[in-house]
């Protein structure tokens, strides 16, 4: 049996928010006007599209759009991901293509390169690696810096005096928090994808390339349409 030994990082407190802080910094200007989010394309089955986004709302892929108020992701807000990887993926590519300033932390698997594939700007994303001994205190600094912060909470469930601290930061930060692998209550908004199947492999062998993934997404929250399906 393997046995993994976690080493302490022998950095201070300060000197490991100091390291934050400077990749904050060595961002883009974060006040660089951001696309809003455009009126999604009517859903066969689904009903008419959200209204188009404001000046609050940074934009989704079209997959999901149609399902959010709005058309996108309000500003100012606290949402939780699940499932497949391609969510969080599509989220940060389209959102950094339309300039808003991305930081990721506690979640060492994220799919930079596959995000780059979809579009994203790689030079507005700040990525902290993890696992971190207290993820909330890092996504709290990120706020400060970037208008959207994914963070993977390692399976921890936050206080909700403490969650709803932070909610408040992310509100008057105007920046939007997206929250993965942890319990958080008082999230005004839960994101899922969940994959289907593969295009491109035969029936019968199991063998061949994946020309396709077809993920299903699905948004629980006030004024969200439910679920819908994309292929990438």
């Amino acid at each position: 049996m393997a046995v993994t030994q976690r080493v302490a990082d022998p950095r201070s407190r300060e000197e490991k928010l100091s390291d934050l802080r400077r990749q904050l910094a060595s961002l883009p200007d974060r006040h660089r006007p951001v696309k809003t989010a455009e009126a999604p394309p009517e859903a066969p089955g689904i009903g008419p599209s959200a209204p188009p986004g404001g000046v609050g709302v940074l934009p989704v892929h079209p997959g999901i759009a149609h399902l959010l108020p709005g058309g996108g992701l309000q500003r100012g807000t606290v949402a939780t991901v699940s499932g497949a990887a391609a969510l969080e993926v599509s989220l940060v590519a389209t959102m950094t293509a339309a300039g808003a300033r991305v930081a990721v932390c506690g979640l060492p698997g994220f799919g930079a390169l596959a995000a780059v594939e979809q579009g994203a700007d790689l030079g507005r994303i700040a990525i902290v690696p993890g696992p971190l001994p207290d993820p909330v205190v890092v996504a709290s600094i990120l706020l400060d810096g970037a208008d959207v912060v994914l963070c993977g909470l390692g399976g921890i469930s936050v206080p909700p005096s403490r969650a709803r601290a932070i909610t408040a930061r992310a509100r008057s930060k105007g920046a939007v928090l997206l929250l993965k692998d942890g319990r958080w209550d008082g999230a005004s908004l839960h994101l899922q994808a969940r994959v289907r199947g593969y295009a491109g492999i035969g029936a019968r062998s199991g063998r061949g390339r994946i020309r396709a993934v077809d993920v299903v997404f699905s948004a629980r929250g006030r004024g969200c349409l439910g679920g819908a399906r994309m292929y990438g």
